[in-house]
């Protein structure tokens, strides 16, 4: 949206700076003193020849005196300051693979603090596009005082055009002040800097609308979606990464002062931005519409701080896609005070490459000076060493006002481009100054009602509260519903709640610590609930209900609770009624309700049945259906309880009113659910309510849309001697029972509710002489809840472009189908990171980040490997001896064992890297390393066989802390990432050499191989000794044959596989156990799907290893030819080559075939480690499932496996029922997506070929092809 730019202070500092480094060397020195004489010359030449240029356009300041020093001064203090940059830990390296929440890059994605300042703010602008005209514009600015802007547009291919109501004004007011959410819109980071959600469901006008219409909504479409953005950019800053070019020549053309430089270090400091850009993949709904699915690309920018919009004259953004991948952010803008016109951007090409602009044309003065924006436009740039010519062409425009008072204009264009001639499509941004008046009102908005901070609450070791006292509202200190009761009652509007008090959480422990045997039962029973002894839950359930039932209230809990009525209700709560009702510290909330699982009683009169009805509710705690919904859910069983205390209304009727629609979430429909009498016949479905639907603006103005009456033929009345009674309804049923005019009340005071709370609410209600009265108002947890779709496709990675070659081969071997989400989090994160660093540090060719489009991902949780980004980045613009064809050659026949029969591959990586430039040092540097790796492969596999020897397993079991054992987890992962690193790199090695090969064997033109020569190159490497995996096979082999040997084969065979290994562990086989020992000692980490982390190892599973054993011993004269079998010498080989060899031929392959041997053996080796490094992991994560298990954050141990590695973080510190539910549907998922099947190669996004499986429907989005 601006632009934000280094900070130049300190010029006159960084020359003696320099000059104190460098200046004592001889030949430094007399350097020194000759760039002096020319700056003295300089100086002269200025003073007598060089006059201050006019400005153009009377505001853009040109080159005058001293623009050429001051420039110098500038650049030279952008460079120190770009030396000295803080590690923000953005970069991936060896010793840092994953980014760290706690890593000062991945802070800033998360709602940053507001100042204590009107121009304070915190703004999340996403926009995306695609090929087939389908456009999406999301912003939310934070703003003090719970206020926001809000930008929504979406345009679809279709045409059709939809819009935020509010436009053009852009406020919103009554938010939570705390997150990114406002006005139905919001934005949840899911991965730092790598995955956000972005979610809508709520109202957008249909059709344009410029001018404000308080009167008028216009056409009003309900639109709900849900889009996963995942990046495949790292990030620019604003702060550090603008060409030091650009920006001097900006600052050079001021008119420099002492003022000036404290003015340009306060903006500097004043505001942050940095922009990232990523794919979207989700589904959207319009109205009754049916779900369309559609994958845009587009950029993500943060920006915080304090924007002065005064400071601002005009600027322009452009943002853009095009159909090869590659993007741009490129923006001019004016700041009079400071820069009069400054320049900057970047071109990300599709190799990943970023080049800042360095030159171009485009000025302000030529785009809309004193007019609206051209609709079309082109300009010029210099991007690295790359020229590049832009084309703009509008085709939607959209107006906006923004800043207090309607300060600013924006006009928001949706644009097609071109760039060099190739396609893409775009956003382009104008902001101009409004002087014109702001018709809108101004709003304030209420005050948020929230919970106290636990510094805040100073009674909360009192034994009740009454719903007044600030503590009172502490969920911690009362449970949650008499949290949200007491937080109801701070509203001063026009509704009761009826009054009460709450038993404190000290309450019921003070209980329990007068009833010893009742605590120890309790701490039995949830024991038993998490796994630690054995019992029937449901019996201990009904056996703890039984117990705490039979204790009765202490003395001094009773008095309490008689102090607070007759303080509350004078002598007149002997005869009142009561509500007492159950209030579990964690239910009510936003992430779980727990609605139903406790008791509640009514009409409770007198301090006996009070006192009953407590201890009642603190035992439906344990009712069996609330421990397993406890349980089952990450929840402490065993949960601190409070109680409320409620004086009860005689309701004439009663029932929920929902602020949204409870099923599609539609905030322009509220519903109430409403009967005679109590509402607790609504609430348990004991009749059929009357349903009322009431229409809701934007603007909140209501009307019966419509009713439907229900049959109401029972109510619940309370009793004059205490109790409630059912009662038959017979004549009153054929008529609704709540007034037209009491349900819009009803639907007002919901909205001030929900506005207050600041989220939609479910509201429980009764009515007695039309006054209403408020009971409960607990959040709508079903909202934005992930569809199925979202938790197939959520570890998605980005897809560049439509022509992404993507490919399952080489994967299945150790990740046969779907996997769970724990690896694919820790997989294709170390793959894709190792990748990164060979492409950004020895490659020079990438911007070093943590996105995971390189080396490959994940879709619907299969593992893929990426063509073009991955493993075609050797060629004639990143090499100085490699062509495309070469690196074709290496890689398909190492992942196909064929060349591929496609002409156009060649093109697509033409177009992925023609634009890529690398200095030819650089070249160079990753050519020798590539051929270095081919000679120092035992090296490799000598530093992973370390790494998996100074691992100390004991670390994990010797710790019971859940922190402690995921903090070793984290640092093993340091180890699972280096030793995959070489496993990489022996693969690379033996692919180079298996190329060199071939190529030979093709007389120097691989690009056709044939199938003589595939024959020959695989005889060749078929026939290598000493590879570990091939040991396997041959080790079990020779266990069958000496159990044959033994005559023990018959025997053997008759043994159930768990048996049979009992049997070779055995003392009494004496050779056998030693045999098989062995073979699990150098192979038990190894299994079928062998990266796969949930996977059972051979050491956990030993009975899979015996079942095959017990298969080879039927066969044995199969096995006995196979002992017999001799590999081939190096000259055999050679000699049975069938492609003619010359002499020096033969003298060649003499020398590299046992070097090819080699690293083919290096290749299995570092693979076995790799897989090792994978089991190590394993046995951490093994530990803390049975630590999460056992601490009651999850069900079972087998769903760890279905978290990402961050959010075990976020689990265990936060213990989110949230996350538990997510876990288990993910679970649910697997079944079917293991079913899933992929096409061997797939270009654009990889979509399933199975019959009967979930594919994603992208016909609208994207062409579709697969071989």
């Amino acid at each position: 949206m601006l632009c934000g730019h280094q900070e130049v202070s300190g010029w006159s500092s960084t020359l003696f700076t320099l000059y104190a480094v460098f200046g004592r060397h001889p030949i430094v020195n007399m350097l020194l003193q000759a760039v002096f004489v020319l700056f003295l010359s300089y100086v002269i030449y200025n003073l007598l020849y060089v006059r201050q240029f006019s400005a153009s356009c009377g505001k853009y300041k040109q080159p005058g005196q001293w623009y050429f020093i001051k420039r110098v001064i500038v650049y030279l203090n952008c460079l120190v300051r770009t030396w000295t940059r803080p590690d923000d830990g953005g970069k991936p390296s060896a010793d840092r693979p994953r980014l760290k929440s706690e890593f000062p890059i991945a802070q800033n994605e998360f709602p940053q603090l507001l100042q204590s300042h009107p121009s304070a703010l915190d703004s999340v602008y996403m926009n995306g596009v695609d090929s087939h005209g389908n456009t999406l514009v999301a912003k939310i600015s934070r703003r003090p005082g719970r206020t926001a802007e809000v930008w929504l547009m979406l345009r679809l291919a279709d045409g059709r055009y939809f819009h935020f109501p509010r436009f053009p004004d852009t406020s919103v007011y009554n938010t939570d002040g705390k997150s990114y959410t406002a006005g139905g819109l919001q934005f949840t980071v899911l991965q730092p800097m790598l995955k956000w959600r972005i979610c809508f469901n709520g109202l957008l006008r249909a059709g344009q609308r410029d001018k404000w219409n308080g009167e008028d909504e216009g056409k009003l479409v309900h639109v709900q979606f849900a889009f996963v953005w995942t990046a495949f950019t790292g990030s620019f800053s604003n702060n550090f990464d603008i060409d030091a070019s650009t920006l001097s020549d900006a600052i050079a053309r001021e008119t420099w002062s002492l003022a000036y430089r404290d003015a340009l270090a306060k903006f500097s400091r004043a505001l942050q931005r940095y922009e990232v850009w990523g794919g979207y993949l989700g589904t959207i709904t319009i109205a009754e519409e049916p779900e369309r699915e559609l994958l845009l690309r587009g950029v993500k920018d943060h920006t915080w701080g304090k924007l002065d919009w005064d400071l601002f004259d005009r600027y322009i953004i452009n943002w853009a896609y095009l159909e090869d991948g590659t993007v741009y952010s490129i923006a001019a803008v004016s700041l009079p005070r400071m820069m009069s016109h400054f320049v900057y951007g970047y071109v990300t090409f599709p190799s990943g490459q970023r080049s800042v602009i360095k030159k171009t044309d485009l000025h302000l003065s030529c785009l809309g000076e004193f007019t609206d924006p051209p609709k079309k436009f082109c300009f010029n740039v210099l991007a690295g060493e790359v020229n590049c010519y832009i084309t703009t062409h509008q085709k939607q425009e959209q107006i906006l006002y923004s800043g207090n008072g309607w300060s600013v204009k924006i006009h928001e264009q949706l644009t097609d481009v071109t760039l060099n001639g190739v396609r893409g499509w775009g956003v382009t941004q104008y902001m101009y100054r409004h002087g014109g008046d702001c018709p809108v009102p101004q709003q304030r908005s209420l005050p948020l009602l929230h919970e106290p901070a636990a510094a805040d609450i100073k009674t909360a070791r009192l034994l009740v509260l009454p719903f007044r006292d600030p503590a009172c509202a502490s969920s911690q200190v009362v449970g949650g519903k008499g949290s949200q009761l007491a937080l109801l009652s701070q509203m001063k509007e026009n509704f009761i709640v009826p009054n009460g008090f709450c038993l404190t959480v000290a309450s019921y422990k003070h209980h329990l610590q007068d009833n010893a045997s009742l605590e120890a039962a309790i701490q039995h029973l949830q024991d038993v609930a998490y796994g630690k002894q054995e019992g029937d839950l449901q019996a201990l359930s009904k056996a703890v209900m039984a117990q705490f039932s039979a204790t009765k209230l202490s003395l001094s809990i009773e008095a309490a609770v008689l102090r607070e009525l007759n303080a509350l209700f004078d002598n007149e709560w002997q005869h009142k009624p009561f509500a007492v009702r159950s209030s579990a510290v964690g239910e009510d909330g936003a992430e779980a309700s727990f609605a139903g699982q406790m008791e509640t009683f009514l009409g409770v009169i007198g301090i006996s049945e009070v006192c009953k009805a407590i201890v009642k509710c603190w035992s439906s705690s344990f009712a069996y259906q609330a421990v397993e919904y406890r349980r089952n859910h990450g929840q402490v069983v065993a949960a601190d309880m409070g109680v409320c205390i409620q004086e009860m209304v005689q309701a004439d009727t009663a029932g929920v009113l929902f602020t949204r629609d409870p099923v599609s979430g539609n905030p322009g429909i509220m519903t109430i659910n409403v009967s005679y009498g109590l509402g607790e016949a609504v609430v348990s479905g004991m009749t059929e309510p009357d349903t009322i639907y009431i229409n809701r603006t934007y603007n909140n103005k209501l009307s019966i849309a419509s009713k439907v009456t229900g049959s109401k033929t029972t109510k619940i009345v309370m009793k004059e001697s205490g109790g409630v009674q059912e009662l038959e309804v017979a004549d009153e049923s054929s008529e609704c029972c709540l007034s037209d005019d009491v349900a819009l009340e009803l639907g007002k005071i919901s909205i001030l509710v929900e506005q207050s709370f600041s989220d939609s609410r479910d509201i429980e209600f009764a009515v007695k002489d039309k006054q209403i009265f408020l009971l409960q108002a607990r959040p709508i947890t079903s909202i934005n809840i992930e569809s199925e779709f979202e938790l197939i496709h959520e570890q998605d990675a980005p897809v560049l472009t439509d022509d992404e070659m993507l490919t399952t081969a080489n994967t299945g071997e150790v990740m046969p189908m779907a996997m769970t989400p724990l690896t694919c989090d820790i997989l294709t994160n170390t793959l894709s990171q190792i990748r990164q660093i060979l492409l950004a540090d020895v490659a020079g060719i990438r911007s070093p980040s943590y996105t995971i489009t390189c080396f490959g991902g994940n879709f619907c949780r299969h593992s893929f490997l990426n063509l073009l980004s991955g493993f075609y980045f050797l060629n004639e613009w990143t090499s100085p001896f490699w062509t495309a064809d070469d690196t074709r050659t290496v890689t398909e026949i190492s992942l196909f064992g064929v060349r591929l029969n496609n002409a156009n591959i060649n093109n697509l990586i033409e177009a992925r890297y023609k634009n890529t430039r690398a200095p030819f040092w650089r070249k160079l540097y990753m050519q020798l390393n590539l051929i270095k790796d081919v000679f120092i492969g035992k090296s490799y596999c000598e530093k992973a066989f370390q790494l998996c020897e100074a691992v100390n397993d004991n670390a994990y079991s010797t710790s019971s802390s859940i922190e402690r054992v995921y903090e070793e987890i984290e640092r093993k992962i340091i180890v699972y990432f280096k030793i995959w690193d070489y496993h990489i790199l022996t693969s690379t090695s033996s692919a180079l050499a298996s190329y060199v090969m071939t190529n030979q064997l093709m007389g120097g033109h691989a690009s056709v191989v044939t199938s003589e020569v595939m024959s020959d190159v695989a005889m060749l490497l078929s026939t290598c000794t000493d590879v570990l995996s091939a040991d396997v096979p041959a080790s079990l082999a020779k266990l069958a044959l000496a159990i044959i040997e033994d005559g023990q084969d018959e025997y053997f065979q008759s043994l159930t596989p768990e048996a049979g290994t009992e049997w070779l562990k055995s003392d009494k086989n004496g050779r056998l156990k030693n045999m098989f020992t062995d073979f699990m000692h150098m192979h038990g980490h190894r299994c079928i799907r062998e990266a796969e982390l949930s996977e059972k190892p051979w050491r956990l599973e030993p009975s899979k290893v015996v079942r095959n054993i017990q298969e080879l011993t039927v066969k044995s004269n199969h096995l006995k030819e196979k002992q017999v079998k001799k590999a081939l010498t190096v000259d055999e080989a050679i000699a049975n080559i069938r492609t003619p060899l010359s002499y020096l031929q033969k003298k060649f392959f003499r020398f590299l075939l046992p070097r090819a041997r080699l690293a083919v053996g290096y290749r299995e080796q570092t693979k076995s480690y790799a897989i090792k490094g994978t089991d190590i992991l394993r046995k951490g994560y093994e530990k803390l499932a049975d630590l999460l298990v056992e601490e009651g954050y999850i069900p079972d141990r087998e769903l760890i496996y279905y978290f990402t590695h961050d959010e075990i973080k976020v689990l265990f510190r936060k213990r989110s029922a949230r996350l538990v539910n997510k876990a288990i549907r993910r679970r649910k998922s697997m079944p079917n997506l293991t079913k899933l099947q992929f096409p061997e190669i797939s270009y654009g996004y990889p979509t399933p070929t199975a019959e009967n499986t979930h594919e994603p429907d992208l016909s609208t989005t994207m062409e579709l092809k697969g071989e």
